[in-house]
């Protein structure tokens, strides 16, 4: 929580009949300061909040200059209206992301002076000289989606996953993102081009890709929401990024999953865990476990075991309108870990399960137009997909 002004030292000093006084400065100063304490926005006015709409090829060029300026692969849209309300998250304790902010705060502030900025408490401590900005806090989850319109992102790829995880009860606004981290596999825009990318972001129009989220519940035994890991769980389920997964953690022995595809036992699994993961979280954790590589846009789940028992035991490609259910079996002799995203939710005994489908809630990235496909350039640069071996001799080193 950012803290508020000092008092006066003559306010401070006044009567105790004017202290009503005081306490009502107080709380005007802190309501422009705290998410929570902003006025809740009605039905009407969430409905009418700017958002990203698809739109066709723009009227003044023909649908071939359109297809060559903007991807075919990646859905052309522009704003209802102007957004009002921008929501900046940072990578912490990381000087050349604090800079950066800086730069983005200052420069917003002097050409957009009329848009509301919503920041963490951490960056609101970093740049106290920003008075004006809007400080969401944890617990403040369920207000985000109704104040804000548009998400801008400093750091590496966890920005992304953190910005998943601040929404993860329901729908994400847009995702504008700056890579500044060690990967920045899901980062489009380098931070040189901070000022054109916002200018040509809020005018529009922009080229979205919608990334597939996972929704998911834990169950108890009867079929129930497991009460004790429901705790942050909305209506339509945790909304997951990356992947879910089952691990035997700490305990010594391998666990025993059994997996459902639409109601139908798929297989059992015994191995030291079991992931679902998204199209986007082929490259993260199910890649490492041996799945394959799957571009963002395809509709489709990727079931991958980790370190199995059986040595033919390979990824299953699922379609993405199925569900999947994920249950310790009765011979497991230990609970199970469930994480999602890397984030462990909590422990799974026999017979308790973890149901997932495809959730109602993408993660709306802006993409660069006019280019290649950013996954195609991403794998073969940051992933050295299939990238040869060479003869070192035509590097200099001597003779093989």
């Amino acid at each position: 929580m950012i803290s508020t002004k000092p008092i006066h030292p003559p306010l401070a000093r006044a009567s105790l009949r004017s202290r009503p006084v005081i306490r009502a400065k107080r709380a005007i100063y802190r309501s422009i300061h705290q998410l929570r304490d902003l006025p809740k926005p009605t039905d009407k006015e969430v409905a009418n909040k700017p958002r990203l709409q698809p739109c066709s090829w723009p009227k003044a060029e023909s649908s071939a200059m359109g297809a060559a300026r903007y991807s075919p692969a990646h859905q052309l849209s522009e704003w209802t209206s102007s957004p009002t309300t921008i929501l900046l998250v940072q990578k912490r304790n990381d000087a050349r992301t604090t800079k950066a902010m800086g730069d983005i705060l200052a420069y917003l502030r002097k050409n957009y002076p009329r848009l509301r900025l919503i920041v963490e408490p951490h960056t609101a401590l970093d740049h106290p000289e920003f008075e004006d900005l809007i400080v969401t806090s944890p617990g403040d989850e369920a207000l985000l989606p109704l104040h804000t319109n548009l998400v801008v992102t400093l750091g590496g790829d966890g920005t992304i996953l953190h910005v998943s995880n601040l929404f993860s009860q329901g729908e994400c606004p847009p995702v504008l993102s700056f890579s500044m981290g060690s990967l920045g596999f899901l980062l489009p825009f380098h931070i040189d081009s901070l000022a054109s990318t916002i200018q040509s972001t809020l005018n529009g129009p922009v080229s979205i890709l919608n990334r597939m989220r996972l929704a998911c519940k834990p169950l108890a035994t009867n079929g129930n929401l497991l009460d004790r890991c429901t705790k942050t769980v909305g209506e339509a389920g945790w909304q997951v990024m990356n992947e879910v997964t089952l691990h035997r953690g700490r305990h010594a022995h391998l666990t025993v999953v059994d997996a459902y595809f639409d109601g139908q036992h798929l297989t059992e699994a015994v191995a030291d865990g079991i992931l679902l993961s998204t199209p986007t979280g082929s490259t993260a954790y199910s890649l490492s476990a041996g799945g394959p590589i799957s571009h963002p846009e395809t509709d489709a789940f990727l079931l991958t075991p980790i370190a199995p028992r059986s040595l033919s035991f390979r990824t299953v490609i699922l379609p993405g309108r199925g569900s999947v259910q994920l249950e310790i079996s009765p011979l497991a002799r230990s609970s199970a870990e469930l994480s999602i995203d890397g984030k462990e939710v909590c422990l799974l005994n026999p017979k308790e399960s973890v149901h997932i489908t495809k959730s109602p809630y993408p993660i709306p990235c802006i993409e660069r137009v006019g280019e290649e496909s950013g996954w195609v350039r991403d794998i073969n640069s940051l992933l050295q997909f299939n990238v040869g071996f060479r003869n070192k001799s035509l590097l200099g080193h001597g003779t093989v």
